[in-house]
């Protein structure tokens, strides 16, 4: 059994924390943030049952570990992984490596020159999508795949360290060295130059008020950010090949998710949308068709895509000692690049990979050369989680008899109709995103849910720990479903319990229902705000 330590317990955190729990091989057996609350909720999501610590140097000396994920901010990775591996623990570390290059190389000759194992969190090379666009490439689908492109438009971060470049190492770092390595993976040749030009649009200012779909607060303001809030980077590869990225830090619409593409030299082309879709066609290809690929059993709705098989192949990497595929080699390569990106925007000119050259480092890169060059494993299945325990006839009863005493004595919440439109859907997020009662009934919770209308329309919802975000409608992606009949939606608003509803099935549930059990107020409470907009 791999016992495990979670160092932060903010999103990052809590994300690694649901998907090493579901996991079976492992167990949870520590945790450790600087906040009381947060410690709190984690031990409330586990149960109680890991040792909890405010210091990661108190926690690495007293908890009985084997491996720990680092997932706090930037500036203090490597500090935290360092004393890690010399206290002998393998380490996950979320990406970036570290805000400055000194520092990333320092700890990286560090880490390889211990026997621990160090995965980094670029968790695109753990995804089903990213990895069969990878695998077509290298299988010759596109002949040489020569352009690559990436549109990152999104809304801000909730943090200030994100916006200080002493802390973070900028936006293009911080962010964008997901997408560099995307670059990198599909053309497999190296960076040689980068040109830039970026700046500050809107978030800019002493005091600037910065909109977050994650973390909504609609008073957020962050002080004298330095940090570009757009950028439009070209990069040259060895081969001749070119990377075109354009990032946008201000965009309103509350929905994480990018566009990146890549041409080949037969004139077949692939474009990924959201982080949802796969299409692919043109030459050989033939018709744009879209590619089949399973979005939800690599993350299983716990959060970023590719996030539990990486958690998995951690574990599996821990076990046979092997390089991870996100490894410390190719995320400072990517960190380079993005690096590159925010000197060329200082300097005002075209910056070459080399001047970032470390002997040392390119030692290792030799050394490694053959696992660097490996083909991209096959997508994966859903990783193993643990057994749950079902309840007892008894237990089931119990529940059944809460849940109608709650129904009959819940006070009657009315509305007047309106039509199923999904165009509802961003409007119900947004109000739920500012509702105090909704987060605390919410919280804990993390479900993809798709609601259909009466008239056919659909939309679909992400619930992350008590915040939500609107997604595009694919069903598969879906772990539960809610289907209204004409009846069910208008006695809804008219005042009908959602329970009686759901029993006299004019309001038909599917999928994977249990997952919600605990948040049945959660989803009531859902029902009564869509009554009131």
């Amino acid at each position: 059994m791999i016992r495990i330590g979670i160092v932060g317990l903010g999103e990052n955190g809590t994300m690694h924390l649901r998907g090493f729990d579901r996991l079976d091989g492992c167990e949870i057996a520590a945790v450790c943030d600087t906040s009381e609350e947060r410690r709190a909720f984690a031990l409330n999501l586990l149960g109680g049952r890991p040792q909890a610590f405010s210091s990661y140097k108190t926690m690495f000396k007293e908890a009985d570990l084997h491996a720990v994920a680092v997932c706090t901010p930037t500036y203090t990775h490597t500090p935290i992984a360092t004393a890690a591996i010399d206290a002998g623990l393998d380490v996950l570390l979320e990406k970036p490596i570290a805000p400055a290059l000194e520092e990333t190389d320092r700890f990286i000759l560090h880490a390889m020159a211990s026997d621990r194992i160090v995965q980094v969190g670029l968790v695109y090379r753990y995804s089903n999508l990213y990895r069969t666009l990878a695998r077509m490439a290298e299988n010759g689908a596109f002949g040489q795949v020569m352009m690559a492109w990436c549109q990152e438009h999104r809304d801000n971060f909730p943090t200030q360290w994100f916006f200080e470049t002493k802390k973070s190492g900028g936006a293009i770092l911080d962010k964008d060295c997901h997408h560099f390595d995307l670059f990198s993976w599909c053309f497999r040749s190296k960076p040689v130059r980068v040109a830039a030009l970026g700046g500050q649009h809107v978030v800019k200012g002493k005091r600037v008020k910065i909109n977050c779909g994650y973390a909504p607060d609609p008073e957020l303001m962050i002080k004298n950010p330095d940090i570009v809030d757009h950028a439009c980077v070209i990069v040259e590869y060895e081969n001749g090949a070119l990377g075109n990225l354009n990032l946008c830090m201000y965009e309103a619409e509350p929905i994480e998710g990018l566009k990146y593409g890549i041409m080949g030299t037969n004139g077949a082309h692939a474009q990924t949308i959201r982080d949802m879709a796969l299409n692919a066609g043109g030459g050989p290809l033939g018709e744009i068709a879209e590619i089949p690929v399973d979005y939800f059993n690599d993350n299983q709705g716990i959060g970023h895509i590719g996030c539990q098989v990486q958690h998995a192949e951690f574990l599996d990497r821990v076990r046979d000692r092997k390089l991870p595929f996100a490894n410390l080699l190719l995320a400072r390569e990517s960190m380079v690049i993005s690096m590159a990106a925010e000197k060329a925007i200082v300097e005002k000119r075209p910056v070459l990979i080399s001047e970032f050259r470390n002997p040392d480092i390119e030692k290792l890169l030799k050394r490694h050369a053959e696992e660097l060059a490996a083909p991209t494993p096959a997508p994966l299945p859903a990783p193993k989680p643990k057994a749950v325990k079902e309840p007892s006839p008894q237990e089931e009863l119990v529940n059944t008899l809460l849940m109608l005493v709650k129904m009959i004595f819940k006070p009657k919440v009315k509305g007047r109709f309106k039509e199923f439109d999904k165009d509802l859907f961003p409007k119900l997020a947004d109000k739920l995103n500012k509702d105090k009662k909704f987060l605390d009934l919410a919280r804990g919770m993390t479900a993809r849910v798709a609601f259909e209308g009466p008239n056919g329309d659909k939309a679909m919802v992400e619930f992350r720990d008590g915040h939500v975000v609107p997604v595009p409608f694919k069903e598969a992606h879906a772990e539960v479903k809610a289907a209204f009949t004409a009846e069910g939606w208008k006695e809804m608003f008219e005042g009908a319990p959602v329970q009686t509803l759901v029993m006299q099935r004019k309001i038909i549930l599917s999928g994977r229902i249990a997952q919600l059990r605990p948040y049945t107020e959660a989803m009531i409470y859902v029902t009564d705000v869509i009554k009131k907009l």
